[in-house]
């Protein structure tokens, strides 16, 4: 007979464990999720999966936008990490320029909109940069490196395919807009820290969600050389409600446009 020390531990040393624990809570607060979805890597022609994509919608009555009614899409490409090793982050000053032109291009706010200053990737003026664990030198063995890689190469595989739901499918609501992000989910902070850039001193202990910034290269489909900035949240999973909230935030910045526009 199979050993029951062996089936807890292949449960208990699985990143399958968080990654569904994940799904649940965000199914219990409203979010449509996809399970480690496959697609096909378009720099190696292989199938790669990631862990989550959720997703939540948001409908728009017929009292704004001239009697019109659709959807506002919040689609997240997540990355399940369980951190069993410090970390350590190097901090400095936002690209704000090239993080407002990211929302400006990726979400209905403009840079001319005052609201756009209220998307949560304008609202910290510090990005972590750099990051490194005891896998130092060898950076594919880096947790976050892999996260960032896998939750990216996703997105830009699979972003713009339209809904995840199919039930919003099958009714063919309009969709006033989809706002697609890269999210690395952890199951929590306690060996996260960080150093400042410009002012390097005892690292210091992690105490909130941060975001990551990465200049991405990839192959597009066309097999074409690309390069793109993006902003990657990094949550802690007991921070989850917050950052929920925030994204609810971004959703309201984003209808209060909406309703002026035509």
């Amino acid at each position: 007979m199979t050993d029951q020390r062996e089936i807890e531990a292949i449960v208990n040393e699985s990143g399958n464990t968080f990654q569904c624990r994940v799904a649940n809570y965000l199914r219990g607060r409203g979010w449509y999720t996809l399970i480690s979805p496959y697609y096909m890597d378009s720099a190696t022609s292989k199938p790669r999966e990631i862990d989550l994509i959720a997703e939540k919608s948001w409908y728009v009555g017929e009292q704004f936008f001239n009697e019109k009614h659709g959807l506002i899409i919040i689609k997240l490409f997540v990355e399940c990490k369980y951190i069993s090793q410090p970390n350590v982050f190097w901090f400095s000053d936002k690209d704000v320029a090239s993080a407002k032109q990211w929302v400006a291009t990726n979400t209905p706010l403009r840079g001319d909109d005052y609201s756009i200053s209220k998307h949560h990737y304008l609202a910290k003026p510090k990005v972590a940069k750099l990051f490194a664990s005891k896998n130092r030198p060898n950076t594919e063995g880096e947790v976050i490196y892999r996260a960032l890689n896998q939750s990216l190469n996703a997105m830009v595989s699979m972003r713009w395919k339209g809904s995840i739901n199919q039930e919003f499918r099958g009714r063919g609501m309009p969709v006033f807009a989809t706002v697609e992000m890269p999210t690395i989910l952890c199951n929590s902070f306690a060996d996260f820290y960080r150093v400042e850039m410009d002012d390097p001193d005892q690292p210091k202990p992690i105490d909130d969600n941060f975001e990551l910034e990465v200049n991405y290269a990839y192959l597009d489909d066309q097999k074409n050389n690309k390069t793109e900035y993006f902003l990657i949240d990094i949550v802690d999973f007991e921070k989850l409600d917050g950052f929920l909230s925030i994204l609810e935030a971004d959703v309201g910045a984003i209808l209060s446009i909406l309703r002026f526009r035509r």
